[in-house]
């Protein structure tokens, strides 16, 4: 049986479970500290934010959404008190605390990857990119 190579830090950011309970919770938070929202508009944004990276799906998004309330990050409420609407997402005190000490923890991993792309695109391009290269033409 083969051996497996060791995940780097930047797999285990942008893979698997670590992208739902790191890179997703963070990106809600933060962009729940920025405005109250709900589910579907959320996921919108994460997508818009990552330029389509990071797919998110109702699968993913609503039950973090509970667990996040659940651990008291998030408060939702209904849009409509009366009948199930859309469900509006604010994050809490404790979410505030939560998400500095994940953007604190995340960052390393953050700079990782900026710089292995870093290195690929001199890698293939050397010091100009093709975007350079199309300006000065």
């Amino acid at each position: 049986m083969p051996s497996q190579k060791p995940k780097s830090p930047a797999d285990e950011v942008l893979r698997g479970p670590i992208k739902s309970k790191t890179v997703f919770p963070v990106l809600i938070l933060h962009m729940l500290a920025t405005e109250p929202d709900h589910g579907l508009r959320l996921m919108q944004r994460i997508e818009a934010v990552t330029s389509g990276l990071l797919a998110v799906n109702t699968n993913t998004i609503y039950p973090l959404l509970r667990r996040l309330e659940e651990r008291g990050f998030i408060r939702g409420t209904w849009e409509h008190p009366t009948k199930r609407s859309r469900r509006f997402y604010r994050i809490t005190p404790a979410g505030r605390e939560r998400l500095a000490r994940i953007k604190t923890n995340m960052l390393p991993y953050l700079e990782l990857i900026e710089s292995s792309v870093d290195r690929l695109r001199r890698e293939l391009y050397g010091s100009h990119t093709a975007a350079q290269e199309r300006s000065a033409s």
